[in-house]
């Protein structure tokens, strides 16, 4: 069967045709039986939905052996019950059929139905998805495949603020020129929603994570950027950070394979000092060993961070398993599970947007 996909609408896509024919038995029961080739579809369109109240335009094109007789459009549901008296061998239908406000967020099932002059007949299914953009949590990434997003610590991809319904914002620093993001609500995959630009249009944003494209940022430095995924629009703004950074930052705790003797002090040596960016000082990375350390028998890394000023200024986390977000002078200690195997991580923290990651090498 030959698809052609209508640009105009964006959002999830989740449609497939079955194709089978049907008689009636003698109680007027509809019984399936195998596919003829009396009547077949053709240029049958696919829809990708992004909210309710829109309204789509059925396609396809019928033919048939023996002259058509009528083209029937069902979906009990939505109160479809449309019948179209036809005539000869061939119609190209483009029926319009309104989605209503009030239609649920599931997979609907519009019947397309056609019976030729000696009663034969044939129909196929378009399988409408609709699903709510309203997400509870929406993440920036900035990598290109979800091969990337998978195997990392915590922090990828990163968690943006919801500020109103629909709306989503965060601070962003891109490290380098000309970094591509995409934003997505699921941590683990660009399918089958990544929000991007439309490719027929660079001011709007559609979600189909097969289409979508990245947003290109400019120079390196701080971005706010905040998404719609109702109005689907976008802006991205340069950012100028705020505050003082600190003059270093370092992990005390335990869980460090490399660091045996590591457990809770806070002075050096039993400290680990993360390295400050030359080019941005409110960023700070360390390239660690995750894992239990020979000669220790716990199994959890348990661990903040301070300002190495003793314990007068601190950062523990948003979450103590899975953290996305440094608090400070707050929040609560990590806790890891870990193994004898160590693990190597590039740890990232922000210091100006509170972002954490521990990103596998």
């Amino acid at each position: 069967m030959k698809k052609r996909l209508l640009p105009i609408l964006t959002g999830l896509l989740l449609v497939s045709i079955i194709m089978v024919q049907c008689k009636k038995n003698p109680d007027d029961v509809f019984v399936l039986k195998a596919p003829s080739q009396s009547i077949t579809f053709t240029n049958v369109s696919d829809f990708i939905i992004d909210s309710t109240g829109k309204t789509i335009n059925i396609q396809a094109k019928v033919s048939s052996r023996e002259s058509l007789q009528k083209i029937e459009i069902i979906y009990q549901p939505w109160n479809i019950a449309k019948t179209i008296s036809v005539s000869g061998n061939d119609y190209t239908l483009n029926e319009p059929v309104l989605i209503p406000t009030n239609a649920a967020l599931q997979i609907h099932s519009i019947t397309l139905k056609a019976t030729d002059s000696k009663g034969a007949t044939n129909f196929i299914e378009i399988k409408i998805g609709l699903q709510d953009l309203n997400f509870n949590k929406i993440y920036l990434a900035d990598v290109a495949d979800a091969s990337s997003l998978a195997g990392n610590l915590y922090g990828v991809p990163a968690p943006m603020n919801k500020i109103a319904s629909h709306t989503f914002q965060m601070i962003y620093y891109a490290k380098t020129a000309g970094v591509k993001i995409r934003f997505i609500p699921n941590k683990t995959s660009f399918t089958p929603i990544a929000v991007g630009i439309d490719p027929n249009n660079a001011l709007k944003l559609i979600t189909d994570g097969t289409k979508s494209l990245p947003i290109t940022l400019g120079a390196a430095g701080y971005y706010k950027i905040t998404i719609n995924t109702l109005l689907l629009n976008y802006t991205v703004e340069s950012y100028t950070p705020t505050g003082t950074a600190p003059a270093q930052v370092a992990f005390v705790g335990r869980g460090f394979y490399d660091y045996p003797n590591m457990n809770w002090q806070n002075t050096l040596p039993d400290i680990i000092l993360l390295d400050k960016d030359p080019v941005n000082p409110f960023l700070f990375t360390k390239m660690l060993k995750l894992g239990t350390p020979a000669g220790s028998t716990y199994a959890s890394a348990q661990f903040i961070m301070t300002t190495n000023n003793g314990w007068t200024d601190f950062w523990r986390f948003d979450d103590g398993t899975a953290p996305a977000l440094a608090v400070f002078n707050g929040g609560v200690n990590t806790d890891i599970p870990i193994t004898t195997t160590p693990v190597t991580y590039l740890f990232v923290f922000d210091a100006q947007t509170n972002l954490v990651q521990a990103i596998k090498q």
